[in-house]
């Protein structure tokens, strides 16, 4: 399990960093499950800038669920101002120069979020209405979980992912 989920980053490895959050999002195929849907792909959607470039590509040579799993790049201002989150993203990666409140307040009043798993990097990030977030510690890559907010869209987490991660309780956004 530690090898799966083994975040360590070097100081002088820049590109590191999106390296392993990418081996994350691909693994999280692995121990979380997701409402069924009739999608042919299963869809890993980046929202916004895109911190990954062609570090996340070689996933689309793989596969999830016995569906190929396909990267879509969205434009952070078509997905705010579009009526709802019909592109059928399994995961939504809301990378860190991306308005926050705003894009969870998209998400909430959404009617098709459930089975979206959305993912992002700040620290903030799970207590504001993320469901996991990657946080970078003494120069390791650690996760938070929402569990509450990961049921809410009917994701389930399986208990070894939640083991490698710290459970945060989602701040209330009245």
């Amino acid at each position: 399990m530690a090898l799966i989920f083994s975040g360590d980053l070097a100081a002088d490895d820049d590109d590191l960093e999106y390296k392993v959050k990418a081996g994350y999002l691909y693994n999280f195929t692995k121990f979380i499950t997701w409402p069924e849907t009739n999608s042919p792909t299963f869809n890993l959607c980046i929202l916004g800038d895109d911190p990954f470039g062609a570090t996340i590509d070689p996933i689309e040579k793989k596969s999830a669920f016995s569906r190929s799993i396909r990267i879509l790049r969205l434009d952070e201002a078509v997905f705010l101002s579009g009526p709802d989150l019909t592109s059928n993203c399994h995961i939504l990666y809301v990378s860190n120069t991306n308005n926050q409140k705003i894009v969870f307040e998209k998400i909430r009043a959404n009617p098709h979020k459930d089975g979206i798993l959305v993912v992002g990097e700040t620290e903030a990030f799970v207590a504001e209405g993320g469901m996991i977030g990657f946080v970078n510690r003494d120069s390791k890559i650690k996760l938070q979980i929402n569990l509450d907010s990961a049921k809410q869209a009917g994701i389930k987490i399986s208990a070894k992912l939640l083991e490698v991660a710290e459970l945060i309780k989602e701040e209330s956004h009245d």
